[in-house]
């Protein structure tokens, strides 16, 4: 690979990426987005717009991003201030974050500190030191497979209170792999397109069964009292939910004393908090927002951000399939926070410590110091 004067080694990979994979590069409706871009020197672009798909096509391999991202909102004016750009309609974007599950396996390899004491540790962070009590907690995450499955888990629910609950149709549902710790999954057509920021955040809570109240839903029938079954939370629970008194109720109306049925309220609350999906509510309701390019380059890990189907997104592996970037050249890297083993594109790595110095395949390097895991030793080419 021929390297570009003043670029370091690993936008040179960026670059190489973006002129092999251009014609990959795809936006719907082109001309309509709003588009941002996060360069190597920390600085953002936003408001800007581009004629084709020909156009931004040259722009990422002209100057390569470490992030690429457009609107899910279609604009008259994409160029313009918010104000200003004239909102035509919006997909609603649901984000699915494996750092906000709070998932033990996945925060298996997770680096905290504690930026008022300095105690530290590995694993599922401490919303407050456990020494000093601050709230000022450092997490670097690291990335596994037992994360892309949490986030999976969470796309499953989301795919079924859509399609089930509100009749959205399949056909109106992208899913993509962000690039990183999840998903994103968009409605990209229907009425729901045409909803406003109050509408999508209400939205958002019902996915998420937030606010839910299982009194609501247990109804006086005769002498004794039954579940209203024509809610897809309900529905839902009870699938999750073992219980003999579940059992007796989910089928004909039963006799309730005040014990059983804040016991019944207690576990239909619990279960629906289980069964309803965790996605970022303020995400959703951002007309504003910004999604990741299909196929940019993630700046956080190096991989590609890839769009999935409904069939695709149970089996997709992105340690194997949204690896980017190339093996050579190979780059000397100097660790500075402790890695754990790790796989890419089948090829096993780690762990390793601190202050070791490891030369590495191209995007095994580049992972780890996006990552905040390792430094490009001097010298690397």
């Amino acid at each position: 690979m021929r390297e570009e004067e003043g670029l370091n080694p690993i936008e040179n990979l960026f670059r190489a990426y973006y002129r092999t994979m251009r014609g990959t590069i795809y936006v719907p409706e082109v001309s309509r987005r709003e588009f941002m871009f996060r360069g190597f020197d920390g600085k953002v672009r936003r408001h800007i717009s581009f004629r084709d798909l020909e156009e931004l096509r040259k722009q990422l391999v002209y100057d390569p991003p470490l992030d690429a991202y457009y609107s899910v909102s279609l604009y008259e004016r994409p160029e313009a201030e918010m104000e200003e750009k004239g909102r035509i309609r919006a997909d609603v974007l649901f984000d699915i974050d494996s750092s906000d599950l709070r998932d033990e396996d996945c925060e298996s390899g997770t680096i905290w500190k504690c930026k008022n004491c300095g105690r530290s540790g590995m694993g599922l962070s401490p919303e407050k030191c456990p020494d000093c009590g601050s709230d000022r907690v450092e997490v670097n995450h690291w990335l596994n497979e037992k994360c892309i499955e949490a986030s999976k888990r969470e796309v499953r629910k989301l795919i079924e209170i859509l399609t089930q609950d509100l009749g959205v149709d399949e056909d109106w549902i992208l899913i993509a792999y962000t690039g990183n710790r999840g998903f994103h999954v968009r409605v990209t057509e229907g009425p729901l397109t045409y909803l406003d920021k109050e509408e999508r955040r209400e939205l958002a809570f019902y996915v998420m069964a937030k606010g839910f109240d299982a009194s609501s839903f247990i109804i006086a029938d005769g002498d004794g009292f039954r579940l209203d079954l024509r809610s897809g939370h309900v529905s839902r629970a009870l699938r999750i939910v073992e219980d003999s008194l579940v059992e007796k109720i989910r089928s004909k109306p039963v006799k309730l004393s005040q014990k059983e049925r804040r016991r019944l309220e207690a576990l239909l609350n619990g279960a629906v908090r289980e069964e309803g999906a965790k996605v970022d509510w303020m995400v959703t309701m951002d007309t504003g927002r910004l999604t990741r390019i299909p196929n940019s380059l993630h700046g956080k890990t190096g991989f590609r951000a890839l769009s999935l189907t409904l069939d695709d997104y149970p089996n997709v592996n992105p340690f194997r399939d949204a690896v980017g970037l190339p093996a050579e050249p190979e780059l000397e890297v100097e660790v500075k926070l402790k890695v754990p083993a790790f796989s890419l594109k089948g090829e096993k790595f780690g762990p390793y410590g601190v202050g070791d110095r490891v030369k590495l395949p191209g995007f095994a390097a580049v992972f780890l110091v996006l990552r905040g895991r390792a430094e490009l030793s001097e010298g690397s080419p």
